[in-house]
């Protein structure tokens, strides 16, 4: 291909006579061509948000490729009080019609992204356009409160509050463009709150609410409406179009894209690609671990990148009337500690053995339960939590990936249990959970369970986690559930396995302060933590064990 031309702002109407704006990357020469389009609120012309989506390959791979701000971002019209997802499944709809008229369009359509630009394909989908022929959803949820929001009860509140202040700016730019003073103000008030995140936004009371997105009139990803709208699990019985759901085991909505592509699966062609990566990165250096080259998202198992995965999957689709053949191993995941790529035929793996080991007295944890009955105690004081260290997280000051525990394992207020060493290699993969026999002395309480991987030099690195809220009569043990999501890792032989036990995850997670409803009412209060091991009160984690092949 010799050459391409971009169209800035396309005027797009949607049919309650709004207009949105859409830059058109078309292909030289004559057509037609397949479209596939992107909706973002992040901003169409802004250069880190591009790099994602990268409409140049697209073009080069014959897409005319349509990028357009949401309703109500930047160069779209749609008032200065925007309200994120809302709109979007029929904005989608209007948008998919309006691009397979385009000239040069060969009728079908597509769609690719990630995050927010996920969701609007799956909102999208569901209203079954006639021109839709296929979806590329990257790192998205499933159901708003298990990550997207919230997390087992919790809320998810470095991404909350750290996803709406950034959102913040286009949004009270328009608000207050009037007047520039006002404008200035505004802005540089949300500056400070963003550079003091750590200091004090985060700590804010009531954790029930959102205090600095109310204060400077911001949207909150909690907002019930916004997690109505954006809950695509009560929609995907209508999707029938195929989807490829690229997933990373760093990233905050892994279980999301698990989810979705096991729901999408069920009505029609779908596939699944996880590798190593977080929300923000693809690259094989996840925190303090390098994962191999081809663990990078442009090296996919040496082979081809996410944007050439993405693009092969839509051409086949959007190209041909024909069916593409179905694909006997539509999973394609990336095993850590093996560092690398496995096909397989389904998720979870059925020949996955779910295997309980056991929390010991003193610490340890094996595959047998010790006979006796023994408890171990902490205190979690919501004025000193534990801090996030690592973890499937999105937080700009507090990096994802995999991170040295140390810090957190010689706090006094997290158990640690610890396997003997691995006598062979152990892979884990599929979905992982622990259930404690527990008791707190306050009417409500968090949970915190951490899956980690000792090396023979004493790093303990972790691989996932969960967190349960729970409300229950004080001090009495009761049996808590806590979902540490799915994984796929090698514990290597000379290894050892690690699970903690706490009661926070901050500021990931927001602190339950263990009053009568775990946040918004009464102060906070101390909360003296029991774990009940061995015997009928026994504590496990189950993990999901793959025997050796040979």
């Amino acid at each position: 291909m010799s050459g391409a031309v971009i169209e800035y702002d396309v005027p797009v109407p949607m049919r309650d006579g709004v207009v949105l704006r859409a830059d058109v990357y078309r292909p030289a020469g004559e057509g037609p061509w397949p479209v596939i389009v992107a909706r973002t609120p992040y901003d169409k012309t802004e250069a880190s948000e591009l790099l994602y989506i990268d409409p140049w390959a697209a073009v080069r791979r014959g897409f005319l490729t349509v990028v357009q701000d949401v309703r109500g971002r930047y160069a779209s019209e749609g008032g200065d009080e925007w309200r994120p997802i809302e709109a979007e499944a029929a904005d989608g709809v209007d948008t998919i019609a309006w691009a397979a008229q385009l000239p040069g369009s060969n009728g079908n359509v597509g769609m690719w992204g990630l995050s927010y630009l996920g969701n609007v394909q799956w909102l999208a989908a569901a209203e079954r356009p006639p021109a839709l022929k296929a979806i590329v959803p990257q790192f998205t949820w499933h159901r708003p409160e298990d990550g997207f929001a919230y997390r087992g009860g919790a809320k998810e509140l470095g991404t909350v509050i750290g996803w709406g202040l950034g959102t913040g700016f286009d949004l009270l730019m328009r608000r207050y463009a009037g007047d520039v003073e006002e404008m200035t103000k505004h802005l540089m008030g949300l500056v400070g709150d963003i550079d003091g995140l750590s200091k004090h936004t985060f700590w804010e009371l009531p954790t029930g609410s959102d205090p600095v997105l109310e204060r400077h009139g911001l949207v909150s990803s909690a907002r019930p409406e916004m997690m109505a709208a954006a809950n695509v699990a009560d929609r995907q019985d209508a999707v029938t179009v195929p989807s490829l759901n690229i997933g990373g085991w760093f990233d905050i909505f892994l279980q999301g894209t698990i989810d979705n592509y096991r729901a999408a699966r069920r009505k029609t062609s779908s596939k699944l690609v996880i590798g190593p990566w977080n929300h923000i990165s693809t690259l094989a250096q996840q925190g303090q671990v390098d994962f191999g080259f081809s663990g990078n998202g442009f090296a996919v198992d040496y082979a081809t990148s996410i944007s050439g995965l993405s693009f092969d999957f839509l051409q086949a689709r959007l190209t041909s009337d024909d069916t593409p053949p179905e694909d006997d191993l539509p999973v394609k995941i990336f095993v850590m500690g093996a560092n690398e790529w496995r096909s397989e035929a389904e998720w979870p793996l059925a020949r996955a053995v779910d295997t309980p080991w056991f929390l010991g007295p003193e610490g340890s944890l094996a595959p047998a339960d010790e006979p006796a009955a023994a408890t171990m105690a902490y205190t979690y004081d919501p004025a000193d939590p534990v801090p996030t260290v690592g973890g499937a997280t999105m937080m700009s000051h507090s990096p994802a990936g995999v991170f040295d525990q140390s810090s957190v394992e010689e706090r006094p207020d997290v158990l640690v249990f610890t396997s003997e060493p691995l006598t062979e290699d152990l892979e884990v993969t599929g979905r992982v959970t622990a259930t404690l026999t527990a008791a707190t002395d306050g009417p409500t309480t968090d949970w915190v369970v951490r899956l980690c991987d000792v090396h023979p030099d004493g790093r303990s690195h972790n691989v996932t986690d969960g967190i349960a809220r729970v409300r229950t009569t004080p001090d009495e043990p009761t049996a808590v559930t806590v979902d540490l999501w799915s994984t796929s890792m090698v514990f290597k032989a000379g290894h050892r396995i690690r699970v903690q036990v706490t009661s926070s995850c901050f500021p990931r997670w927001d602190r339950n302060l263990n009053t009568a409803d775990g946040f918004e009412s009464g102060s906070a209060r101390i909360a003296h933590q029991t774990v009940h091991l061995g015997g009928a009160d026994a504590s496990f984690i189950t993990l999901p064990v793959v025997p050796p092949s040979n």
